[in-house]
């Protein structure tokens, strides 16, 4: 990959975002739910990031040094890097098990597949 094309692609999809800015109050069912564009591969990792009412900013120190190591690196990183969080779960096969009151922090780095269509290529 050529990570300046990558890095014109990133800069149009926030722009897109961007201009698409705005508010809508739905049931969860109905507004967090969407269509990812096709096939895509995703590295994810979680893990605690303090609790509900205090952070350990072991979050944002995450994300820093991942940016700052695809920058250093030159990585041809596709947008978006997701960050979300979440209370642990009591779930012992969860990746986020935890204290009642624990905060989990999930990254996912997601890579676009082309389509298999070379019409929508």
């Amino acid at each position: 990959l050529n990570p300046d094309h990558i890095k014109l692609v990133n800069k149009a999809e926030a722009e897109f975002w961007r201009r698409s800015e705005g508010y809508q109050t739905k049931p969860s069912d109905q507004l967090l739910q969407f269509d990812c564009g096709g096939q895509q591969w995703v590295k994810e990792v979680v893990f605690p990031c303090g609790s509900a009412s205090e952070s350990n900013m072991k979050d944002i120190e995450f994300m820093e040094k991942l940016n700052q190591g695809i920058e250093e690196q030159g990585i041809a990183a596709a947008a978006p890097l997701e960050q979300r969080w979440t209370s642990s779960s009591s779930s012992l096969m969860s990746p986020a098990n935890g204290p009642p009151d624990g905060l989990h922090s999930w990254v996912g780095i997601i890579m676009y597949l082309p389509s298999d269509d070379e019409r929508e290529r």
